[in-house]
């Protein structure tokens, strides 16, 4: 037996014992204080096997021989680690996915009505007092609305609507095997996402929707890295008709040059909103009443905030306006990729070689979807710690420490939401929980300073390089 099985066996015990402990916790919300030194606790045991794997690479015969018993280790951990979260209490949000689900299964749009209007009061049941934003319509897309109705027709219970969703995360750990393969990656590095402890308690404990988004964003990386062009697009389309915001990265999936992609990626976004057609403004009401009326656990924007006197409108100005200059620079730096010579060659042909080419290629749409998603989550004004997830992926290419150090700080916004450090306020017509602005500084600074210094180091390193190729 390897010592790197043997590291695997041992850390994965670990974490399902910590697992067991989370679970036998009861609501995470009732007992945070707990809930943290078990997270905390798991997300070392965590960092140390995704360091140690990177670290300990095999290169001698007999420890490839053992690399596929070491996977299967990993991948049966994290199925055990999920079904063993499988039963704790949920997030409100989930009461809101029943509550959408079942309006859907009695032929009424959740863009329409929220869950308060009295005309919706027959259709009350037990789950209804645990909803949230009850004055509010929807602010999910169509696809995550339709996937809400499938489960809740499955059946209307707590276990239907987390399985599925608890699927797709599953998915994402077999999609990531494929596609860290074809990117010429060792497939221990799914670890990463396999094992995160935020992955764990966002879908297998707490049922979020997410991450149906990350396996489709996942399944058109794959599908553009192997050249499948319109299951690309068919793929980034069904993203973003599950999130929005992974719009972002569809400019850098559709093949240029080709109008009749971008036709494709429309016309799947129009065909899955024309059930909902007839809800009008009701569409988009919700989105945007979020976007410039909310912000919560921010850390840039908040600086904005700060910086615009405290108001809203000028900050989300601002910050659109960085984040707008961010995408522009990626999506040119993309477009550049493709520009070819007299003689038709590609910058990134290297020598000719179409496969080393591709590879190149797929890289850097790799990192500029990585750049342009960590962008947007550094710039946006309200960031729970499910909104992570979707970054967690590229960390299996890219292991970038700052990043992983925030989905173990992150544990810091639970505090915001316990009487230990919070109270309740009214707000937008509801109750909620007050911002405790000093609690971002054990979650973000230590974010902040390893990104920082992990940036100008590779400035430097970069610079160093070009100094080489001259002399």
């Amino acid at each position: 037996m390897s010592r790197k099985l043997i590291t695997i066996l041992i850390t994965g015990f670990i974490i399902e014992i910590l697992c067991i402990a989370i679970a036998y916790s009861g609501d995470i919300k009732k007992s945070i204080p707990s809930f943290a030194i078990l997270y905390i606790t798991s997300f070392i045991t965590y960092i140390f096997a995704i360091f140690y794997i990177s670290k300990n690479a095999e290169t001698d015969e007999q420890d490839n021989n053992s690399s596929s018993t070491v996977l299967w280790a990993i991948i049966i951990f994290s199925l055990m680690f999920r079904l063993t979260l499988l039963p704790v209490a949920p997030s409100d949000d989930i009461y809101r996915y029943l509550w959408e689900g079942k309006l859907q299964l009695n032929w009424i749009s959740p863009y329409s009505h929220p869950p308060e209007a009295s005309s919706l009061e027959h259709l009350r049941d037990g789950f209804f007092s645990g909803i949230n934003h009850k004055h509010l319509s929807t602010i999910y897309p169509p696809l995550t609305l339709m996937v809400f109705a499938a489960a809740d027709y499955i059946s209307h219970s707590i276990i239907s609507m987390k399985a599925v969703f608890l699927i797709f995360d599953v998915l994402s750990i077999f999609i990531l095997l494929k596609f860290l393969r074809v990117m010429g990656k060792d497939p221990l590095n799914v670890l990463t996402y396999a094992w995160s402890p935020l992955v764990l308690i966002s879908f297998a404990a707490r049922g979020h929707c997410d991450s149906l988004q990350i396996f489709l964003v996942l399944l058109a990386l794959y599908l553009y890295a192997i050249r499948k062009n319109l299951r690309t697009v068919f793929s980034i389309a069904l993203a973003v008709m599950s999130k929005f915001i992974f719009v972002i990265i569809a400019p850098f999936l559709i093949p240029g040059k080709k109008f009749k992609y971008v036709v494709v990626l429309f016309a799947v976004i129009a065909a899955l909103y024309l059930p909902y057609i007839s809800a009008g403004k009701g569409l988009f009401s919700t989105l945007l009443h979020f976007g410039t009326q909310y912000h919560f656990n921010d850390s840039v924007h908040f600086l904005i905030f700060c910086l615009c006197i405290g108001s809203p409108l000028a900050s989300k100005i601002v910050t659109a306006l960085i984040f707008g200059s961010v995408l522009l620079l990626l999506y040119r730096r993309h477009l550049n990729l493709f520009i070819t010579d007299s003689n038709g060659h590609s910058p990134l042909s290297n020598g000719g070689s179409e496969k080393r080419g591709n590879i190149d290629i797929n890289n850097f749409v790799l990192n500029y979807a990585f750049v342009a998603i960590g962008t947007f989550l550094i710039l946006a004004p309200t960031l729970h710690p499910w909104y992570l997830t979707c970054i967690i992926p590229f960390l299996c290419f890219n292991k970038n420490r700052a990043w992983i150090l925030l989905t173990g700080t992150v544990v810091c916004y639970y505090f915001m939401n316990h009487e230990l450090f919070s109270k309740m306020i009214w707000y937008n017509d509801e109750w909620v929980w007050k911002e405790v602005h000093w609690l971002k500084l054990p979650e973000y600074l230590p974010f902040y300073v390893l990104l920082i210094y992990g940036w100008l180091r590779t400035c430097l390193a970069t610079k160093a390089q070009r100094h080489e190729e001259k002399a």
